[in-house]
């Protein structure tokens, strides 16, 4: 089924296709399950055939905070993880947002990255943007685009992964959305 419906873009001529939520997780709080690696924290799961045509595209961002202390903390956000189960190290896929491993004291950070498809039904073409990265007052520098083959006739994954090298508590994840845009 193709979805039909559009919107005009303020009181212009010009049209886009409808685009919302996914999934929002919103939390009181998640913490990695351990220290000292990409410890899964949010999953979603993306159902087959979402990419089906060039232009489709995932905006995916990720956000919370870091405890107050001068510990080294890194968050990141995989595509095409292996069989994650949230508190487990990440296995598979392809990093596309990374924080940086910093010792931001005290503040919240946040993570943004799109996947959109481009080349022919079928052809599994992607590429993961990294768009963003904030730790606290300061921006962290952006990976270079990924070229992804995700299989576009099988679902996906997209994790976040949290990683507290001395305590697990250094780390909350607080929300995690994925946005579908046609």
């Amino acid at each position: 089924m193709t979805a039909t419906m559009s919107e005009f873009a303020g009181s212009s001529s010009a049209q886009f296709g409808l685009q919302g939520y996914l999934s929002n997780q919103p939390s009181a709080g998640v913490n990695p399950a351990s220290t000292g690696g990409d410890i899964v924290v949010a999953i979603y799961n993306v159902p087959a055939n979402l990419f089906d045509q060039a232009g489709r595209q995932l905006n995916i961002t990720a956000a919370g905070g870091y405890a107050a202390n001068g510990n080294t903390k890194q968050v990141k956000i995989f595509v095409g993880a292996t069989a994650p189960a949230v508190g487990s190290a990440v296995s598979g896929g392809t990093k596309i947002a990374d924080s940086s491993a910093v010792a931001t004291n005290g503040a919240g950070w946040k993570l943004s990255a799109s996947v959109s498809k481009y080349g022919a039904a079928g052809s599994n073409t992607q590429i993961g943007i990294h768009s963003g990265a904030q730790n606290g007052s300061a921006g962290a520098a952006l990976l270079t685009p990924a070229s992804l083959t995700l299989t576009e006739s099988l679902s996906t994954n997209i994790v976040v992964t949290a990683n507290a090298t001395t305590t697990a508590t250094d780390i909350v994840l607080n929300l995690f959305t994925v946005e579908a845009a046609n």
